[in-house]
Formats: structure tokens, sequence, C-alpha cells
């Protein structure tokens, strides 16, 4: 049944502003089964059926003829569909419905003509049909999203184009605090909020503005934010990494969600995510936080609070923390030669382990599923991991209290000697690294780093040509040196050959031959000296003899 009030609309077709399967798994869980329930905006089809069933009598409301149309031909018989502006629907319906719901946020629900109506007077409208005690469920775009704010512009569509009026409504939140204050306002003080981040047309990544609250860097919310904002398409200025991290340092992470959900009248889990065709749900309890939901065999049933392994490594490599370092590197590699059966089939990832107490525990690991029929040692293990981290600290342009010069092996093999590895790891399956960041700051900095090596490497090249440079010249010296060295050898040669030559010529003499016998017939004449002479041979001719026999 379609109905057709003032306002009404003919040749628009909306598209939803916020849509996507994990609004389903809220809705789930807030909305009650009632009497009446009140749909507003250009909802999502994929989830008007489920709407349907969450009440006897629904009612919804859009502003143009062919949305309701559309609507009509599909719904049962328990829908109404009226097409025209929330203004004049309002002036003929009391407080009627137990349930209102509008996902898709109040941008477009007023008439073309006319005065406008403002998004704080919509709201108004939309409160004054709700009963006492009934369940309000109410989003908004974010105009001032710092993950859109950091990407590079792409062309917008119809439905962008036409939302460029709504950015000139001051009444309309700019943040989760205006949000919370313009429903208090309407006499809804106690209002849970959850944001969603990444694609607003397809949201998969729901968490709440209180689980944001309570996470901090490197925790399991924080990582789903992350795992969220990098499945978003289009380059980016900043990192997803860099701009969480600081983010959740500032406690403003939901400056960055694409939209929120406020909740009146009822309390939705702490996050809910969308992996594939699994629905996941995480809620906050006193062991940390519980998962559920659907296809979820290979999850903890309870993840740790704590911040991940890398986080910690990375603080205490900024840190210049050498010996905390080795103490947590040597507390890992115990830890997994330990629990090495229960990783036999999946890879180790810092970023995905977290401390807890004395020990360590897995934490979320929605994009690294096991694989079946596959092993690794526990060195293999601790080897991957440590690739994987010398990689993402290089690409982040973290600085390391280790020498500059170490390589990517030399560090990893650093490590794995701190991790009790002291043996060469062989790898032959080891799984693809991530890849680097393609943020154009990241690229800049890549760029940067290249040129610093670039202006190293050409400083060195020239020391070292200055070196050699002073060495040939050295060795031209003492080339000299010895040649003149083996001309003072040559002369002195030469010398020694005329001496040679000389002192044979006077012993060839007649004057020589008689000093000569002159010196012997003087030996004659003394007897103790010819006594002396003969002794000595005689010594000498016993002594051949002895040596004969």
């Amino acid at each position: 049944m379609t109905d057709v009030i003032e306002g009404a609309l003919r040749a628009v077709h909306d598209q939803p502003v916020i849509s996507g399967p994990v609004l389903l798994d809220l809705l789930s869980d807030v909305l009650p089964q009632s009497d009446s329930l009140l749909v507003v905006g250009a909802t999502d089809s994929a989830l008007l059926p489920a709407l349907w069933a969450q009440g006897r009598s629904v009612t919804v409301l859009v502003r143009s003829h062919d949305d309701a149309g559309r609507i009509a031909a599909d719904a049962p018989g328990n829908v109404r569909v009226v097409a025209g502006a929330l203004a004049a629907f309002a002036s003929d319906e009391g407080a009627s419905y137990d349930a209102v719901v509008a996902v898709d946020g109040l941008d477009r629900t007023g008439a073309l003509d006319g005065t406008p109506t403002t998004w704080s007077q919509s709201l108004r409208l939309l409160c004054g049909q709700l009963r006492p005690g009934g369940t309000l469920v109410i989003g908004a775009r974010n105009p001032a999203r710092l993950d859109e704010l950091l990407s590079v512009p792409s062309a917008r569509d119809a439905a962008e184009r036409e939302l460029e009026a709504a950015r000139h409504d001051h009444s309309r939140p700019a943040s989760v605090h205006a949000l919370e204050s313009s429903l208090a306002a309407e006499g809804f003080p106690i209002v849970s909020v959850h944001c969603g981040f990444g694609d607003p047309r397809d949201l998969r990544t729901l968490v709440s503005v209180r689980a944001l609250a309570d996470g901090g860097p490197g925790t399991v919310i924080t990582s789903v934010v992350q795992r969220a904002l990098d499945q978003a398409d289009g380059q980016r200025i900043l990192s997803t990494a860099a701009l969480v991290h600081r983010l959740s340092l500032a406690g403003s992470l939901s400056a960055a969600a694409a939209g929120w959900i406020a909740v009146v009248g009822g309390r939705g889990r702490s996050a809910y995510l969308r992996a594939g065709d699994d629905a996941v749900w995480l809620d906050r309890s006193t062991d940390g936080l519980v998962t559920g939901g659907h296809d979820t065999r290979d999850l903890p049933a309870t993840l740790p609070t704590s911040s991940t392994v890398e986080h910690l490594l990375l603080q205490q490599v900024a840190l210049a923390q050498t010996e905390e370092f080795r103490s947590l590197a040597a507390r890992l590699g115990s830890w997994i030669r330990e629990s090495a059966a229960s990783f036999a089939t999946m890879s180790v990832y810092f970023d995905q382990i977290h401390p807890v107490g004395d020990g360590f525990a897995p934490g979320l690991s929605l994009d690294h599923r096991p694989t079946q029929g596959s092993s690794a040692s526990s060195a293999v293990l601790l080897d991957r991991a440590w690739r994987r981290f010398a990689h993402r600290l290089r690409e982040a342009g973290h600085e390391n209290p280790w020498p500059a010069t170490l390589s990517t092996d030399q560090l990893v093999e650093l490590w794995l000697g701190m991790s009790g590895v002291t043996e060469p790891v062989l790898d032959a399956e080891a799984p693809p690294l991530p890849p680097a960041p393609e943020d154009l700051r990241s690229t800049l900095e890549r760029a940067h780093r290249d040129q610093d090596l670039v202006a190293t490497m050409r400083s060195e090249l020239e020391t070292t040509t200055r070196v050699l440079a002073n060495r040939d010249t050295a060795l031209q010296l003492r080339e000299a040196r010895i040649r003149g060295l083996r001309r003072d050898l040559l002369d002195e040669v030469e010398k020694r050959d005329e001496a040679v030559a000389a002192t044979a010529a006077l012993t060839a003499g007649r004057t020589y031959r008689l000093a000569r016998r002159a010196s012997q017939v003087a030996d004659l004449r003394d007897p103790k000296k010819l006594a002396r002479v003969a002794l000595k041979r005689a010594d000498g001719a016993i002594r051949a003899y002895r040596r004969m026999r």
C-alpha cells in the first residue's frame, strides 16, 4: 500500500547515505519486536526485509514516488509505504510508534519547496513519533571525516553533490558529542553511539564510542578500526597506521568515522565486524573482549585488552631500550617454542599477539586463516615474525638503536639470537610480506630516505676516492724511493766488484807473495807460535778422521 502526502517528489531516486551489512547485525540486537515500527529515509534495500520482520505494523517513509513504488512492490501486507516530507507526515501522525529507525540520517527528509527544514527540526519531528519508552535508531554522516580529508579527492556522485546543501545547516551534528547533545535536548540523555568506519555505502565495521574510549594504541579495538580504514579505496595523504595511532593517542578515533549510529532504548555490543561472509561481534567483559557471531570457530573465545607485542617492541625501539627489547624477545622465543603446536598451520604475527601476565595470548585474526596441510617449526615461525617486524619497521620509517649499516637479514639474525635461535633458518615457504604503504606521505618519506641514502653513498664514494688518491700518491713516492735504493745498490755492487778485482790483482802480485813468505818465516822463528799452529792443524786432522769413522 502506498500513500502520497505533501512534499513528495517524482523523478528522484535516493541512494542510502549510510548502508552496509553490519547495520543488520546492530539492528538485530537493539530493535525489539514491536507492534508498530517507523522507518524513515532511503534505507538500504537489503535491510528492509529484516526491518519488516521486527514489527507487526511497519510504516516506511520516503520522499519520492519512485522509491515508494519500488519498496511497495516487494513489501508484505503489514507494510505501509508513504511518499512525502517528514514535516507533512508528522502533522498527521502522533506519538504512535514503538520503534523509529532512521539509519540513513535526516538530511533528505524535507520538501524542496517552501521553507527548508533544519536537521534539529527534523530530529524534533522524528522524536515526536516515538512513544515513551520506545527505541530510536538514528544515523548521521560525519561532515568532517578525517579519513576523507586526508584522501585524494575522487569524483563525487549525484548523492554526494545533493548533500552539499546539508553542510551549511549549522544544527547538523559534526561530532559524536554534538549528536549526543542534540538527542539530550529532545529528552534522550542516555544514548549509545556506534561509529562506522570505512566506505559509508558499504559499512563493515561498527565500534561503540565507549569501546573506542577504553581502547588505546595497539589494542584490539584500534586494530579493528585500522583494518576497516585499510579496506577503503582511494589514495591517501597519510598512512592508515599513522592516522589511527595519532588519533588513538588523542582519544579521537570517532573523528575518522564515516558516520555515527545513535541508539536510544537499546544496547548494542562493543563492535560489529564483517569479514567476507563471517559476522563477528566483540563485547566487553571482566576478562577482556568476548567474541561471537557466525563462523568464528578460528577466533579465541576471549581477546585481551592490552597493546600488541609489536606496539611494545616499537616503543622500546623508539626509546632505545635495548635491554627491555632483548628481554621481551627472549620471552617471545620461549613462548613460541612452548606453543609451537598451536601455530602449526599458521604464521605468527607480532601485531596480533598481546602480552597477558607473564605470557602471551593471540589476538584478533580475521585476514590470516590457517592453511591446512602446512606446518612450521618454532625457529621458522620466529624467523617469519621477525622478518615481518623488520619490514614494517623500515616501511614506517622508524629509527632503531642498531647500526644503520646492518641489513634486514643481519637484523633478523640478531633478533633471532635474542629469541634463542642460534642456527641458520631455512624457510622455503615464507609468506609474502605486507605491501608498502601507498599514501603520499609514505611515498615522500621513502623518497627522502632514498635521497639521504644517495647522499650518504656519494659522501662515502668521495671519501673512498680521496683515500685511494692519497694511497696512490704514497705508492708513487715509495716506488721512487725503491728506484733510488736500487740505483744505490747497483752502485755499491759495482764498487764491490771493482774492489774484488783490485784485491785479486794485489794478491797475484810479487810483492804480496814476498810479504806472505816473510810472515811465514817470522812464524818459524817463534817456537810458541809454531807449536800452536802445529797443534791446531793436528787437532783438525784428528777431528776429520773421527768424522770419517
